[in-house]
């Protein structure tokens, strides 16, 4: 029985649609338009919660080409990482800062 492959077409196709989509999710994320609207729709505990998620797939969209060795170039896979890490700890950052300053003033 022969193993199923795909071709290196379908692979850089794959990879494409997952980096894009993931790129999208992460400006949409760090948007502060995004990020407000998730707010004032589902309240302060879930619009944090959904946005982390929304980073959380994010992250989980450009794993898939670099665990299914598609990306060529991974140095953007990572870097999308990181920033995606950076965006779903931002409500966490942003309620320890505000502590911070009500604190001080």
């Amino acid at each position: 029985m022969e193993k199923f492959r795909l071709g290196p077409r379908t692979k850089t196709v794959i990879n494409f649609i997952c980096f894009a989509f993931s790129l999208l999710l992460l400006i949409y994320n760090i948007s502060i338009v995004g990020f407000f609207y998730l707010l004032v729709t589902y309240g302060e505990e879930k619009g944090m919660l959904i946005y982390s998620l929304i980073s959380l797939t994010g992250i989980f969209l450009v794993v898939i080409p670099l665990v299914f060795r598609m990306a060529k170039q991974k140095f953007y896979h990572y870097t999308l990482i990181a920033t995606h890490l950076l965006a779903a700890l931002l409500p966490m950052l942003m309620q320890k800062m505000s502590g911070v300053f009500n604190g001080i003033l």
